[in-house]
């Protein structure tokens, strides 16, 4: 099996940085595993590596597509299985960063996708959505609010994922970064104030000044933008906008640490003490 490292963890956890430190020591490039950066006009709010760290080593899936066209966890396995291909045939070592969990196990396991029918348009309103996933899928009433935007998308699409999802697919170290939750917690605080200050509320703003509906798009449900939703209509202050999307992040990162704990198998690493991977990386790279 293809080797490939994973570089796992809770958002703000410092899994670019590491990534690119791996990256530069073995021999590597990078694979964006996360389910915004994918996104060509979402920039600030993705905390996507900036231009000179992604000129430093060679990143894959960033700035893929644009936020009128979505993107699900099914193309992210196709694409990502393909650039997996597209190193190793250079000699290199693929190295997969994000905090994605789905998109992870559904790469490096022998998750299998159905697309029993596709959807061109799912920029339609929310209500509009919900009344065709009602005529398609009636049996979802009583399990899909009907402002569940995300959850209805998800449904239409009807994305099928099969059972046979524990075998891995690729001779995986899976690193997952995590701290005690004082220090994550206050690391998300401050990347959100940073993140205002580097101009998320610009840009936000041109982003609606060039589709007044953008908010209502798939892309745009992710933490960090959805919570713009009221802001221009002076619903909220900057103060609550903020605080908002702290709160919501650091319940992610709960989240996340769930999800990695009972779904993937990993190493735990401390944030205080990232030297620790080399030592695991050299041992699993001389293993056959």
């Amino acid at each position: 099996m293809k080797k490939t490292i994973v570089v796992a963890g809770v958002t703000a956890s410092g899994k670019t940085k590491l990534a690119i430190e791996l990256a530069k020591k073995y021999n590597g490039e990078i694979i964006s595993a996360d389910s915004v950066a994918v996104y060509k006009e979402l920039n600030i709010g993705s905390a996507k590596p900036n231009q000179e760290e992604q000129n430093e080593v060679t990143h894959h899936l960033i700035n893929q597509v644009s936020i009128e066209e979505g993107y699900n966890v099914a193309q992210f396995q196709k694409d990502a299985r393909k650039a997996i291909d597209e190193i190793t045939a250079k000699g290199k070592i693929p190295i997969v960063v994000g905090g994605t969990g789905l998109y992870i196990n559904a790469l490096i396991n022998d998750y299998r996708f159905e697309e029993e029918e596709e959807h061109d348009d799912l920029n339609e309103s929310t209500e509009i959505l919900y009344h065709r996933l009602m005529e398609e899928k009636p049996e979802l009433k009583e399990k899909v609010h009907p402002s569940n935007r995300k959850r209805i998308i998800r449904s239409l699409q009807r994305t099928v994922e099969s059972n046979e999802g524990e075998t891995p697919v690729y001779d995986a170290c899976v690193l997952f970064l995590q701290g005690d939750r004082e220090t994550l917690y206050d690391r998300i605080n401050k990347r959100v104030e940073v993140m205002i200050e580097n101009g998320l509320i610009e840009e936000v703003a041109k982003l609606i000044e060039k589709n007044p509906d953008v908010l209502k798009l798939q892309a745009m449900q992710s933490i960090g933008y959805r919570e713009f939703t009221g802001f221009f209509e002076n619903e909220k202050t900057q103060d609550e906008l903020i605080s908002e999307i702290q709160r919501n992040t650091r319940r992610f990162a709960k989240r996340q640490m769930t999800w990695f704990r009972h779904k993937t198998k990993s190493h735990w690493i401390d944030i205080e003490h990232l030297d620790t991977v080399y030592d695991i990386i050299d041992s699993w790279i001389n293993t056959k």
